[in-house]
């Protein structure tokens, strides 16, 4: 018990001689400090970087809605690949990107959010990305806004594969965005496929 005693005395006062030093090896406190340091510059410039290329992917696809909103003679698959390339160029094409354009429609019960009938009047996709469907539409029906029967919206979506440069707690993800927006012309919005034919909504 004595030599435990003694161990806890010795202990206690090379502690407390230690707290109150103020000599130190500036060489030893840098080594200690700077792997801290360069974590924190190297997270803020990652997660600083994430919020950039988000901001980047939310314009360039409000850009993207808008030009598809202000056609009037309908859409054709040549014309979505052309957006994809233009979202490509708005983003600086440095991540993989895919893109989706949809025509969605009310069919009954428009001005009720629970109880009306949302129906995807067609759907184009850039290559890998799955095309939009009415039941992938109802399950997002709460982020769909209000809009007449009769009516039609643009689902304007895009998805960008970001992967930051260094690995600091932020791993990779899809940065996903999706605009709504009517069009401005009168009329329906078609796309016109490689027969001639077209696709457009089933509403007057």
């Amino acid at each position: 018990m004595r030599l435990i005693s003694s161990l806890h005395r010795h202990a206690g006062r090379a502690l407390r001689r230690f707290q109150r030093r103020s000599d130190g090896s500036l060489s030893v406190e840098t080594a200690i400090i700077m792997p801290l340091l360069c974590m924190v510059y190297v997270g803020s410039f990652v997660w600083f970087d994430a919020f950039r290329i988000q901001n980047i992917n939310l314009k360039a696809t409000y850009t993207i809605a808008d030009m598809i909103s202000r056609e009037s003679d309908g859409i054709d698959q040549d014309y979505v690949d052309a957006m994809e390339t233009i979202y490509d160029y708005l983003t600086y094409g440095d991540h993989a990107t895919q893109m989706r354009l949809s025509i969605i429609e009310c069919t009954d019960e428009c001005g009720n959010e629970a109880a009306r009938v949302l129906e995807v009047c067609w759907s184009k996709a850039s290559t890998g990305r799955d095309l939009l469907t009415t039941d992938e539409l109802v399950e997002r029906s709460n982020v769909v806004p209000l809009f007449p029967k009769g009516d039609e919206l643009i689902v304007a979506e895009t998805f960008m594969a970001y992967n930051p440069a260094f690995n600091v707690g932020l791993d990779g993800q899809i940065l996903e965005n999706t605009i709504f927006t009517a069009p401005r012309m009168p009329g329906q919005m078609k796309f016109l496929n490689d027969s001639g034919d077209d696709e457009h909504c089933y509403n007057n």
